[in-house]
């Protein structure tokens, strides 16, 4: 098995067939504990192959691949309430930041509004046309609260994650 240096794409990681150590179990125990997790670990200590490994599990349109990416892992032999069960929306603040000229607040609005259109299409069957026609007209805090209400009318829970807050 190759060594994945530098991939922190849990999906890559498990399609390709490279090595990967076990970490899953831990995200069973994190259910258990409160509903906000903060990660502090220093550069280059796996919290973004985590991160992306949660994406994975939590993500309700990964339903269809749970067994070709969790298989023969500990959490793929004991999957909990929670697997598949959510709308994903992650964000990497790390690409927020100004550039070109324009100002920081700029730029995180750019990058969070195309953060919040990638979501609404990777999710059809909750955002449809007629929605996603509307929400391109607004601003991001717009755009934000118009896709949650959407989800919650949906019966839908929308799990956030944030990588790279610093």
């Amino acid at each position: 098995m190759k060594i994945p240096y530098g991939v922190s794409n849990f999906k890559t990681i498990r399609n390709e067939g490279l090595y990967y150590v076990d970490k899953t179990e831990y995200l069973a125990k994190l259910e258990e504990r409160d509903r906000f997790v903060f990660f502090v670990r220093p550069r280059r200590f796996g919290k973004s192959l985590f991160i992306s490994m949660m994406q994975s599990y939590y993500d309700r349109r990964e339903k269809e691949n749970f067994e070709k990416l969790f298989g023969g892992l500990w959490l793929g032999e004991h999957p909990t309430q929670n697997r598949n069960r959510y709308l994903v929306l992650a964000l990497d603040f790390s690409k927020a930041g100004a550039t070109g000229g324009r100002s920081l607040q700029e730029c995180f609005d750019a990058y969070l509004s195309e953060c919040f259109d990638g979501f609404v299409q990777r999710y059809p069957d909750v955002y449809d046309e007629k929605f996603r026609e509307s929400f391109l007209k607004k601003g991001p805090l717009e755009r934000f609260v118009s896709m949650t209400i959407c989800a919650h009318a949906s019966g839908l829970p929308i799990y956030l994650i944030i990588d790279e807050y610093d």
